[in-house]
């Protein structure tokens, strides 16, 4: 309870605060809050898709693949079978991923 009242009372400064701004500067505040709340939203995400059984080892394998794509000298073109395969391969690899993200 004294959480939530500490909770309430950051939000009642913080509103009192951003009221005394000039559109600016609120057009800053916003900014910036809407970048820790990003910031937040992408750490608890990590924390979740790393507790996901092998997924670490998955998303590595696919950087890898991806990597391998981008260093392709750019005289050597792949055919378009090869590439389709690699594309079947890197999707089968993201659905694996998001269903053990939905398991878990």
């Amino acid at each position: 309870m004294a959480t939530d009242q500490k909770h309430s009372n950051y939000l009642s400064e913080a509103e009192s605060l951003l009221r005394q701004l000039s559109t600016e500067k609120l057009r800053i505040a916003v900014a910036i809050i809407a970048y820790l709340q990003k910031t937040e939203e992408n750490e608890v995400t990590e924390k979740v898709l790393l507790n996901i059984p092998d997924f670490a080892q998955f998303f590595r394998e696919i950087e890898q693949k991806e990597d391998k794509l981008e260093n392709t000298a750019s005289n050597q073109i792949a055919s378009d079978e090869e590439v389709w395969q690699a594309y079947l391969a890197s999707k089968q690899k993201w659905q694996e991923v998001y269903r053990r993200l939905a398991d878990s």
